[in-house]
């Protein structure tokens, strides 16, 4: 009988070929299998992290979840088994271990006149207000030096998240978190410079940190990770993309090196799990691998530009997306993915959802509670606020935007057609939140404000929202209000509470909930219901975090337009009864 002929791969598990490793998987629900090698016991294990703001989220996972974690007693600000802040090179840490805290060094102490204080250049996050004396603040040093070294005496296992390759020193090789004068302090290109790590730097960096910490616990191992999170600003030439690209790449293939060679060192793929490629990305084919036209195409129309004078051709030139639309484009993909497996669906639902990203969202919730519906999101909110469509007499409006929210559009437009030649033998309602967009449209309100001669913009009347609405939004409610002539019940739901819960949105909360009221008066003057999501959220929920998304960018803005699956889910619960009670 003739033996099969074997090659290497022959005998190989699942998890070496791309198909069943990586594109058989259902990202974000279903784990990777054999990913790893790591086998850690909750039993007689004390971990401990140190790294990039990512080991933040590795901290307060394992205290979530009842691991055995070292968390620092000094540092109550960031989930942080020591008390010297992130740790974004392997220097910096390498810093602390070697660090004399009585020793004076001539720039990383700032001494703040106006507020008579003296800044940490060391840790400017963890004493942010800094301290009364330099004494004080080297006493402070001492103890995070002396729980440095308590903790690693009694930590099994050290999780080290690499996060950059960049960093700034003094002319005296002391490197700092961040640059000086970014946080706290004064920048001064006489004494700061900035420096590129390469990899034999952080090799060797981490291989004395190894022996210095094996020095106080032998039996300590160490777990490296790479920080999936890409560099919020680059000080190289580099464009940030290439920047952040290389950093992680340096970083990736050290701990990739000592993991292999060093019997101490061992790696957990945070960086890939989060970075790899999911469907619906336009750049890959069904596979996730093999590169599509369309990316081919829009790679080298960047290439481009390499020739007629650097020509930056339209791909290059569209105009960036703010964090919002980012969200709602993937709303979009989904709702478009959906789309094609029910293109011939004939059925005729009474409820009906048009709106931006947040009724894809709440289409998601409804489905899950096996509640019938027809539509979700058309449009991203700017393409409403921004007055992207047509009004059209027969089909109410013409997205605009592009050729996908026509396509979303479609069947929409159909149910409420259906409607309409039944005369209506079945109620329809619509849920939708056209004219809110709030994201969008309060910067329009403020805009507009700003112009009006007889306006307070410390004292906004009513008046002034109606007269917007007039002059800004009268398209986007002439949708709303034709609908509701027609026949059709309408319901306008608020966006969510959330700019009140984030810092960075908290100063127009005022403005957003004002918008808010605001509409509902138009609303009810002509007759259509509103239901003031945010007003109802604020009066039930007491842990309004927990409904909030947790999406933050690279830029450490977050997403405080949307909620999380559960807000969705609680609207839905809402909302199901109004439509019960107007059918």
């Amino acid at each position: 009988m003739k033996t099969p002929f074997l090659t290497p791969y022959s005998e190989k598990s699942e998890k070496s070929f791309w198909k069943t490793g990586v594109a058989n998987i259902d990202l974000g629900k279903a784990p990777f299998q054999s990913i790893h090698n790591l086998l850690i016991s909750k039993d007689n294990n004390s971990i401990s992290s140190v790294g990039s703001c990512f080991a933040q989220h590795v901290g307060k996972w394992m205290i979530e979840n009842n691991y055995p974690f070292n968390r620092s007693k000094l540092d109550s600000r960031q989930i942080s088994s020591f008390a010297f802040g992130n740790v974004y090179t392997p220097r910096c840490f390498l810093q602390w271990l070697t660090l004399d805290p009585a020793h004076s060094h001539r720039f990383d102490i700032f001494y703040d006149k106006n507020a008579e204080r003296y800044i940490d250049l060391l840790r400017p996050n963890v004493y942010p207000d800094g301290f009364s004396s330099e004494e004080a603040l080297r006493k402070a040093r001492i103890s995070a030096k002396n729980e440095l070294f308590d903790t690693l005496t009694a930590t099994n296992v050290l999780i080290f998240t690499l996060g950059l390759t960049e960093a700034w020193k003094d002319i005296d090789e002391v490197f700092y978190p961040s640059c000086p004068g970014v946080i706290a302090g004064e920048f001064n290109d006489e004494i700061f410079t900035f420096h590129q790590f390469n990899y034999n730097e952080i090799k060797s960096d981490l291989l004395l940190i190894k022996d210095i910490i094996q020095g106080i616990n032998p039996q300590i191992k160490v777990i490296l990770t790479v920080s999936p999170v890409p560099l919020t600003a680059t000080a190289s030439d580099k464009h940030i993309l290439v920047a952040s690209q290389y950093s992680k790449s340096v970083l990736r293939a050290v701990a990739g090196y000592l993991a292999d060679n060093d019997e101490v060192f061992e790696y957990f793929p945070s960086f890939e799990i989060i970075t790899v490629n999911n469907v619906n990305d336009f750049r890959f084919n069904e596979n996730r691998r093999t590169v599509s036209n369309q990316a081919v195409e829009y790679v080298m129309s960047h290439f481009k530009s390499a020739f007629s004078d650097n020509e930056i051709t339209q791909a290059q030139n569209n105009s960036e997306k703010n964090h919002q639309e980012t969200v709602c484009d993937e709303e979009r993909l989904d709702a478009l993915n959906k789309l094609s497996h029910h293109s011939n669906d004939n059925t005729v639902s009474r409820l009906t959802l048009l709106g931006d990203s947040h009724m894809g969202k709440l289409a998601k919730a409804l489905k899950e509670m096996e509640i019938p519906f027809i539509g979700g999101m058309v449009m991203n909110g700017s393409g409403f606020a921004q007055g992207q469509f047509s009004i059209c007499e027969t089909e109410y409006f013409v997205p605009l935007e592009n050729a996908a929210s026509r396509l979303l559009f479609a069947p929409i437009l159909k149910n409420l057609q259906a409607h309409e030649q039944s005369s209506f033998e079945e109620k329809s309602v619509i849920i939708s939140n056209i004219g809110l967009q709030t994201h969008q449209t309060v910067d329009r309100f403020f805009s507009w404000l700003q112009k009006q001669k007889d306006a307070d913009i410390k004292d906004i009347t009513l008046k002034n929202y109606v007269d917007f609405f007039h002059e800004d939004q009268s398209k986007q409610l002439s949708i709303l209000l034709t609908m509701k002539e027609r026949g059709h019940t309408v319901i306008v739901v608020s966006d969510p509470p959330f700019s009140r819960y984030f810092k960075e949105s908290q100063s127009m909360a005022w403005l957003v909930y004002c918008y808010f009221d605001a509409l509902e008066y138009i609303c009810s003057q002509l007759n259509i219901l509103f239901f003031n999501a945010a007003k109802a959220f604020d009066e039930e929920i007491d842990t309004p975090m927990a409904y909030a998304s947790d999406i933050c960018y690279p830029d450490g803005q977050h997403d405080w337009v949307h909620g999380n699956s559960m807000y969705y889910t609680w609207l839905a619960n809402k909302l199901v009864p109004i439509v019960s009670e107007n059918t």
